[in-house]
């Protein structure tokens, strides 16, 4: 076997380990994905579906922290109105079951991605939404900036403590 490899791959140790592993014990990426993503109807309301999921296979669906918090009615806020201890408990608490599912296969070989939504201030992976300052209801800016949600940063933070490693994407 190992000189099919050696002739498949040439001489890169690393190209025979890759295609070693993926024929000996092939685990599947598992896509950790931002529930609007697979479900738009619990976007905020007004904003477009963002098309075709971005994964269909080996999938786990997130709970969407604002559509519990906040309810379907809510209006549009920015990650500095959500930066408050009871709704970073509160995204602590909702994603525990989901990090232990997320651990167990870790640990059983499969490799990791985190699918984010670009500008949320709750699931942004690598962007998110800030500029809101508060106050009366009245029309406002905001703007997309480097940074991750709220719910994303407490997400990482979980799996830090596990020793989960993990790809991130938007």
């Amino acid at each position: 076997m190992f000189v099919l490899l050696y002739e498949y791959c040439g001489t890169s140790q690393s190209k025979m380990l890759t295609k070693l592993k993926q024929i000996i014990n092939f685990m599947p990426e598992i896509h950790v994905i931002a529930h609007c993503l697979l479900n738009p109807a619990v976007r905020l309301k007004g904003l477009k579906p963002r098309g075709a999921p971005p994964h269909r296979d080996n999938v786990i669906q997130l709970p969407c922290p604002e559509s519990i918090y906040l309810g379907p009615k809510r209006w549009e806020v920015t990650k500095e109105q959500l930066d408050i201890p009871n709704y970073r408990r509160f995204c602590q608490r909702i994603f525990q079951p989901t990090a232990d599912t997320i651990e167990m296969l870790y640990r059983s070989g499969h490799d990791i991605t985190l699918v984010g939504v670009k500008g949320s201030p709750s699931c942004g992976a690598l962007t998110t939404s800030m500029g809101m300052e508060g106050g009366r209801l009245r029309e406002a800016d905001h703007t997309h900036v480097q940074g991750r949600g709220i719910f994303f940063e407490e997400i990482i933070q979980e799996l830090g403590k596990r020793g989960v490693e993990f790809n991130i994407k938007e």
